[in-house]
């Protein structure tokens, strides 16, 4: 629970310092497809960012490993979810858009990180991966 509760505040902090518009980049193309959010307590979770955000989660997706999803403004989904076994620990995982990810697992790995899950399709929601990199995990997400 305090652990929980100690990610969704640097969330909220990470997120009140974002620029209300994003920097335009020549030839950078990324955009946040998914923020997923592992936790004991999936209903404070959703309630804190319905709070501070203004988000409206909807019901459990079963797909996004019944995850309750809300859209932000610019179109990112967040979604919040338990762990799906005992072994996995409470994460915030960022997953990446990409046109093709095949060739973007293939450069992560190429680059140095392990796959942690191959590309993988999810019902009607897309292909995703997640490779690590030292001690972090990110998700690429290909619709």
């Amino acid at each position: 629970m305090v652990r929980c509760s100690l990610v969704a505040a640097t969330l909220i902090l990470l997120l009140g310092c974002l620029p209300k518009e994003s920097p335009k980049m020549e030839g950078l193309n990324m955009k946040v497809h998914y923020l997923e959010i592992v936790c004991g307590d999936v209903a404070a979770q959703c309630a804190v960012f319905e709070q501070v955000h203004g988000l409206s989660f909807g019901p459990e997706v079963a797909d996004l490993g019944n995850a309750r999803v809300a859209e932000a403004p610019d179109g990112s989904l967040i979604g919040v979810r338990a762990p799906l076994a005992q072994h996995e620990q409470p994460i915030v995982r960022t997953y990446l858009e990409v046109d093709d990810i095949e060739k973007a697992v293939r450069e992560a790995e190429s680059a140095g990180a392990m796959i942690a899950y191959p590309p993988t399709q999810q019902g009607e929601t897309g292909t995703w991966a997640i490779y690590i990199l030292g001690d972090v995990q990110m998700g690429l997400w290909q619709r």
